[in-house]
């Protein structure tokens, strides 16, 4: 009977810590900033980034789409013999 009451107190104790730990007030850290596409920010939103750092992440992530859309093509056209998609 010992074993039953302990193991009962045991998982209760974890599950309420489960719970509270999920609560953002609760648990003394601040609540997180989550975007649209579920990349945690910090509080405040952070600091705004200055207009050459903006150009160049910008600059960066058309080099990444033209890189995607080239490798998208040759697949394409190299796996377009072998399968026809699904």
């Amino acid at each position: 009977m010992r074993r039953i009451l302990a193991a009962t107190a045991l998982v209760s104790t974890l599950l309420t810590g489960a719970a509270l730990a999920q609560e953002p007030g609760r648990s003394g850290a601040p609540p997180r900033n989550i975007t649209s596409t579920g990349v945690t920010k910090p509080p405040g939103g952070g600091s705004p980034m200055a207009p050459a750092a903006q150009a160049e992440m910008a600059k960066a992530q058309k080099a990444a789409t033209n890189r995607d859309k080239a490798w998208d093509s040759k697949m394409r056209t190299t796996m377009g013999s072998i399968c026809k998609g699904c």
